[in-house]
């Protein structure tokens, strides 16, 4: 079983996810988007206590947190992450994205990301609780 302070952040980030899929389903694309990954972004900090004993990092790369964390993924998790890691940027400034965000992105990116978010979450969080 993880600590509480580690279900409180997979809680957390489980709530992000969940606001991903509303705002996909409102018209809101670029909101979604970036909450469908900011959840695995919260995930994949607390595999550093969980499977690493260090303390969670001030790191927004997705890649670099899945290879911190974990190593070597499945190819397909892999993809994903290298996927959703650009719109750290692209969904929230002007500049990043080429021009505003709320009008780069569609519903179909919306809900293809989250989506794409889900099933890197299940798989990460079995993870945790495998080795917890």
């Amino acid at each position: 079983m993880l600590q509480e302070r580690y279900e409180r952040w997979i809680a957390d980030a489980r709530v992000d996810l969940e606001a991903a899929r509303v705002l996909s389903q409102h018209c809101i694309p670029h909101i979604a988007i970036f909450l469908a990954r900011q959840s695995l972004e919260k995930l994949l900090k607390v595999g550093y206590p969980v499977l690493g004993g260090r303390p969670m990092p001030r790191e927004h790369s997705l890649q670099a947190m899945v290879h911190e964390v974990f190593g070597r993924i499945p190819d397909e998790i892999w993809e994903i992450i290298k996927r959703l890691n650009p719109f750290y940027m692209s969904t929230r400034y002007v500049d990043a994205a080429g021009g505003p965000p709320s009008e780069r992105f569609d519903p179909e990116d919306a809900q293809q990301a989250v989506e794409l978010a889900q099933e890197a979450f299940e798989w990460i969080e079995a993870q945790y609780r495998a080795k917890s």
